[in-house]
């Protein structure tokens, strides 16, 4: 569908709304002039009476429709162009011609649309760096953003530290080729747009690994607001060099619920236990693909008991209790319940272990989930329970999900790898574009 995404269709959805004492003045844009003289006024007046949109979403946009209307876009409302008194036509630096209607009036700051909050390029690989670096430094408001997979340039960060607006609560920078370990720690450790991050993807794999070294992980694990702080929810470190040390240097994360720790096969099982156990006690999913002597070198068999002896029994299984009866969630040391494996240690699992089961996805994802644990609701609110009877409806739910062997709805799973840009709140639905 991103075919259908020309220029009419990009300024009627990003030329829209009046947040600042009307488009072209100095909130909006800072002075520049967003129109084209040849436009419909009628079209103008209308776009001015809508709501700006709140949150876009681009994953996968990659055809040449789409990239060309983008490009086009980017050069005639947010990229410098000549002067109004250049009264010739002529082409910018990507080849694209200009004629004189369409060249724009500029202030000394690049224009910016402040209405748009989230944004997902995921996937869009086809968007030139330098187009994408200005279509995503024009959202100086942004609190949410998905580079995942693109071409993003250290420049784009750099665009980014330097925004006096942005205040980052989520940021995925998933196999993002181009970018460099220093720029990535320098934009986490120093820009005032990265300190408040809650969500951070970094995720890589053995074809595209995280780039940043050992000194750099550990200069962000100890300099980094977002991880000095304790407050990161959602941490994805997968193929990053860590090490015993390295973690031992990360400060608590007490909020932390979904950690991915993917393909670092030298991350020995126990130091990823001790890490949960001592540091990340409230977390919830975790993600072992390809990590892991224990797991990674051995046969499938030995891989399972050493899954079951270095993580789930001593992090997920109360102690043994011959007293009076006590509450089982509370004698567990940590909140894990679900693991994400490689297909071939999910079949070395087995059908179960107890209320342990396997739940696969189409994607080829596939999770070790406890069935018996859950948030369930109670007089005073919703609480992790580890004990739920057979024939409880969550457990019920999780079994039938299992029994389905992959054939599952596409949503179903656990730590999602795209930041999804879609959210409702109090005041209403988010104004929202998704393609």
């Amino acid at each position: 569908m991103d075919g259908a995404l020309t220029v009419p269709v990009l300024k009627e959805l990003l030329l829209r709304g009046m947040p600042s004492r009307g488009r072209g003045q100095p909130l909006r844009g800072r002075g520049l002039v967003t129109e084209d003289a040849s436009e419909d006024a009628e079209d103008v007046s209308r776009r001015r009476e809508c709501r700006e949109l709140e949150a876009i979403d681009l994953t996968g946009c990659v055809s040449v429709v789409f990239v060309n209307a983008l490009t086009d876009f980017v050069n005639t409302h947010i990229h410098p162009l000549l002067s109004e008194s250049d009264s010739s036509e002529g082409e910018d630096n990507s080849g694209h011609r200009r004629s004189r209607s369409a060249r724009l009036r500029l202030s000394e700051e690049p224009p910016a649309f402040p209405g748009l909050q989230r944004l997902s390029v995921r996937g869009a690989k086809s968007i030139p760096p330098r187009i994408l670096s200005s279509f995503v430094t024009a959202f100086p408001s942004l609190t949410h953003l998905d580079l995942s997979s693109t071409r993003a340039s250290p420049d784009l960060l750099d665009g980014l530290a330097g925004s006096s607006g942005v205040r980052l609560q989520s940021l995925s920078l998933a196999r993002c080729v181009r970018l460099t370990g220093s720029s990535i720690r320098n934009f986490l450790v120093s820009a005032p747009a990265a300190s408040r991050i809650t969500e951070l993807n970094l995720y890589g794999d053995t074809i595209f690994p995280n780039p940043m070294s050992a000194e750099d992980l550990h200069d962000v694990f100890t300099k980094a607001p977002c991880f000095t702080s304790g407050k990161l929810v959602y941490l994805d470190l997968s193929s990053a060099p860590l090490n015993q040390g390295m973690l031992d240097a990360m400060p608590i994360q007490a909020r932390l619920r979904s950690l991915g720790l993917s393909f670092i096969p030298a991350l020995p099982l126990k130091v990823v236990q001790e890490f949960i156990r001592d540091k990340a006690a409230q977390v919830e999913v975790l993600t072992l693909l390809g990590t892991s002597p224990e797991l990674v070198r051995v046969q499938p068999r030995q891989a399972s008991l050493a899954l079951h002896s270095h993580v789930i029994r001593p992090l997920c299984t109360p102690p043994l209790n011959f007293g009076t009866a006590c509450d089982v969630s509370a004698q567990v040391p940590t909140r894990l319940r679900v693991i994400e494996l490689t297909t071939t240690l999910l079949s070395a699992l087995g059908a179960s272990a107890g209320s342990w089961r396997i739940v696969r996805s189409k994607g080829g994802r596939g999770w070790y989930v406890d069935t018996a644990s859950g948030w369930i609701s109670g007089p005073d609110g919703a609480s992790l329970r580890r004990d739920l009877e057979r024939g409880h409806p969550w457990r019920r739910a999780l079994e039938i999900l299992a029994e389905a062997n992959g054939n599952v709805s596409s949503g179903i799973g656990w730590h999602a790898r795209k930041m999804e840009v879609c959210q409702t709140s109090a005041a209403g639905p988010v104004q929202l574009f998704s393609f």
